[in-house]
C-alpha cells in the first residue's frame, strides 16, 4: 500500500490545539481509531448544548436564535435589562432574550385582540397558512403537502437549479424578511427558510397556472377552494413582503407572461390583478408607492382616487340615510369602479323623472338639492372580511391614514335601518349579493366597532349634509316635492289643480266686478 501522510488540527479547550499526526500508516484500523480520537478532542471543545428543562429557566437554544434574529437596532441591553432586574430583585418567567422589537420595515401584523374577538374567522386563514404567524397550525398540515407538490412542478418549469438560487436568496435576506413581522419568529433558520421558500413558490405558481393553458388545477377549478385559497392571501397576518415575491419572479424570468396591453407594467402586478378578479382596464398604484404586501396592495387600489378634505368637525351627529332623503338630499351613483372610494357632496337642480324616458327629467323651478355621490359598492359573502383586514392594516399601520375606516364610518352613519339600505339599494349604490339587507345593516354596524379614526377627513361633506338637514325650509320643499311632485302623473295632476284653481279664482274676480 501506498504510504499516507495525513493531517488532523482541533482545538482543545485546555491547551490550545493539539496536532494528530497520522505517518506512514498501511493500517485503515489505526487510521480510524485516531479519527475517532479526533472527533473526541473537536466535540471537547465545544460547548455545552443547552438542557431543556421543565420549567424552562435553563438556557435556552430557541432564545438564542431570537437574539440572532432580532433587528439588530432593535436589540435592547440584554445585559443590562437583566442587572436591573437583579436590581429591582424582580424575578420573571420568561427568558429576557426573548424579547422583540418591531422595526420600520414591520407592515404584517397580528390583529389586535379588540378587533378579532369581534369577528374573529374574518382574521383568521382557513385552508393556506403563509408566513410565519399561522405556520404549524394543525389543520394546515394537509396544505404544507400540497406546497411540495407546487415546488415539484414550479420545478419542471424552472429548473432545481434556479430553485437553489430561489433558496440562496432568502438566506441572503432572510433578517430583512424576519424584519417585516410584527412578531419575531422562534423557528430557526433553516426551518424558516425552508418555509418561506414553499409559500414563496406556491403563490408564484398559482399565479402562473391561473393564467396558462393547464391540465385539471383541483384549487383552481374548484370554486370553493379558489375562493377560500383567494381569500386567505388577502388576510393580514397571512403575507409574506411583496418586494421579494417580486425579487423571486424576476429571477425567475418568466418572459412569457409579459402582458402586450400593459407592456410597461410589472408582470407580477399584473398575476396579482388577474388572479383576484380585477376587472380590466387596470388601475395600477403610483410608481413611487412601496407596495408592502397583499393586503396593502389592496387598500391601495381603492385609495387610488381619493382626496378627503381636512377640516376640523365632528360627524358623530349625522342624521340617518333616510332623514337626509326626506330633508332633500339626493343620493347619487357615483363611480362604478371598484378601485374606488371617492365620496362627494354638491347642489344640484330639482327635478321629476319623467317614467319611461331615460335620463329625463322636468325641472322644478326655484327649488334646489343637495346630492351625494357614492360609488357603487357591491357586497358578496367576503366583503366584510376583505374590508376587515385592509381596516385592521390602517389602525396598526397607518394610524394616521385610516381613509377606508372613515368611509365606513361614514356610511355606518348613514346606515341604521333596513329601510337605510332599501333606499341605497333603490338608488343603485349597494349592490347586494347577499339576499337580506338586514344582513347589511348588521356588517355596515358592526365593521367600525373598535375602531380609531381621525373625524376630521371628510368633515365638509358632514358640514354640508347638517347645514342642509337643519334648514326647516328644505324639509318643507322636500316634503312638498313628495307629496305633489313624487312622479310625472303626480306633477301633472298638481299643475292641472293649480290651474283650474287660478281659473275659477280668475273668474270669481270676473264675476265680483261685474
Amino acid at each position: 500500500m501506498e504510504e499516507k501522510r495525513c493531517e488532523r488540527e482541533a482545538p482543545d479547550d485546555a491547551n490550545g490545539k493539539e496536532m494528530v499526526v497520522i505517518e506512514e500508516s498501511d493500517d485503515v484500523n489505526e487510521i480510524e481509531i485516531l479519527e475517532e480520537k479526533r472527533r473526541e478532542i473537536l466535540e471537547a471543545s465545544l460547548p455545552p448544548t443547552p438542557i431543556k428543562c421543565e420549567n424552562n429557566d435553563s438556557a435556552s437554544s430557541s432564545s438564542d436564535q431570537h437574539e440572532q434574529h432580532q433587528p439588530k437596532d432593535s436589540i435592547i441591553d440584554i445585559k443590562e435589562l437583566e442587572e436591573l432586574m437583579e436590581f429591582l430583585e424582580d424575578n420573571v418567567d420568561y427568558d429576557l432574550k426573548d424579547i422583540h422589537v418591531p422595526v420600520p420595515p414591520c407592515c404584517i401584523y397580528r390583529v389586535p385582540k379588540d378587533l378579532r374577538k369581534i369577528n374573529e374567522a374574518a382574521y383568521t386563514p382557513q385552508v393556506i397558512s403563509i408566513g410565519p404567524l399561522h405556520h404549524g397550525e394543525k389543520e394546515f398540515f394537509e396544505m404544507e403537502k400540497q406546497k411540495l407538490r407546487y415546488m415539484l412542478e414550479f420545478s419542471k418549469r424552472v429548473s432545481k437549479e434556479k430553485l437553489m438560487e430561489f433558496k440562496r436568496f432568502i438566506e441572503e435576506n432572510e433578517q430583512h424578511i424576519r424584519n417585516y413581522y410584527q412578531e419575531n419568529s422562534s423557528l430557526p433558520s433553516p426551518k424558516f427558510v425552508s418555509m418561506i421558500l414553499h409559500d414563496a413558490v406556491f403563490i408564484i405558481e398559482v399565479f402562473l397556472k391561473n393564467t396558462s393553458d393547464r391540465p385539471l388545477d383541483f384549487f383552481l377549478d374548484t370554486p370553493r377552494m379558489r375562493v377560500a385559497i383567494n381569500l386567505d392571501l388577502q388576510l393580514l397576518e397571512n403575507q409574506l413582503p411583496y418586494f421579494f415575491l417580486q425579487e423571486l419572479f424576476e429571477k425567475g424570468d418568466f418572459q412569457n407572461v409579459t402582458n402586450k396591453v400593459y407592456p410597461d407594467q410589472d408582470p407580477f402586478l399584473i398575476l396579482y390583478l388577474k388572479f383576484f378578479s380585477y376587472r380590466e382596464p387596470y388601475v395600477f398604484p403610483n410608481p413611487d408607492y412601496e407596495i408592502e404586501h397583499f393586503t396593502d396592495l389592496r387598500r391601495q387600489l381603492l385609495l387610488m382616487d381619493f382626496s378627503p378634505e381636512k377640516e376640523p368637525g365632528d360627524m358623530r351627529d349625522l342624521p340617518i340615510a333616510t332623514k337626509l332623503h326626506r330633508s332633500g338630499v339626493k343620493f347619487k351613483k357615483g363611480s362604478e369602479d371598484q378601485s374606488s372610494l371617492k365620496i362627494c357632496c354638491k347642489d344640484a337642480k330639482n327635478a321629476i323623472r319623467i317614467p319611461y324616458l331615460k335620463s329625463c327629467e322636468l325641472p322644478i323651478p326655484w327649488i334646489k338639492e343637495l346630492q351625494l355621490q357614492i360609488p357603487r359598492f357591491e357586497i358578496f359573502d367576503e366583503t366584510e372580511c376583505l374590508y376587515r383586514n385592509m381596516m385592521a392594516l390602517e389602525q396598526c399601520h397607518y394610524p394616521d391614514e385610516t381613509h377606508i375606516c372613515k368611509f365606513f364610518l361614514l356610511m355606518d352613519y348613514l346606515i341604521d335601518t333596513v329601510k337605510d339600505v332599501d333606499l341605497l339599494v333603490d338608488e343603485g349604490i349597494i349592490a347586494n349579493n347577499l339576499g337580506d339587507n338586514a344582513a347589511i345593516v348588521k356588517m355596515f354596524n358592526n365593521l367600525c366597532l373598535q375602531i380609531d379614526v381621525d373625524f376630521s377627513d371628510p368633515y365638509n361633506i358632514i358640514k354640508k349634509l347638517n347645514e342642509h338637514y337643519d334648514n326647516r325650509w328644505n324639509h318643507t320643499m322636500a316634503t312638498f316635492k313628495t307629496v305633489y311632485f313624487s312622479d310625472i302623473w303626480t306633477g301633472t295632476a298638481t299643475v292641472a289643480a293649480v290651474i283650474l284653481l287660478v281659473l275659477t279664482f280668475i273668474e270669481t274676480v270676473f264675476s265680483i266686478v261685474k
